[in-house]
């Protein structure tokens, strides 16, 4: 069963789609059941993520982590980004059934990437 947290990020990803110009791609994927996740954005010059999209083929639940990962980069600074803490991406993809747990094990890796993003704009 899927959480109303997965069920809203996958019934209306609205961070789907390509970025233009893009700064930086981080791109992950899970060998074990094939998922993949694309993740591109812009970073101001005051180092704020203004524009994010993903990319992401899998099951719901990974969509929902693509969508939601990108919401939660839109509009925060990089050092923010790299100060979340562990227990808050636990919280941010709600209850999860054992099937689903690869998932967060995706998103904890999306922030490990996110954290490792220059702000010189030259990551890709």
């Amino acid at each position: 069963m899927y959480n109303s947290i997965i069920i809203e990020n996958f019934s209306n990803p609205c961070h789907s789609g390509k970025v233009t110009s893009p700064d930086f791609s981080i791109e992950l994927g899970n060998p074990v059941c094939g998922d993949k996740i694309i993740v591109q954005g812009v970073i101001s010059d005051d180092r704020v993520i203004t524009e994010s999209r993903f990319q992401a083929w899998g099951c719901a639940t990974t969509i929902a982590t693509a969508n939601i990962f990108c919401g939660y980069l839109l509009n925060r600074c990089l050092d923010a980004i790299r100060g979340i803490k562990t227990e808050k991406i636990n919280e941010l993809l709600g209850e999860l059934e054992p099937s689903q747990y690869h998932c967060l094990e995706m998103l904890r890796e999306l922030f490990q990437k996110a954290g490792e993003i220059s702000s010189d704009k030259q990551y890709n």
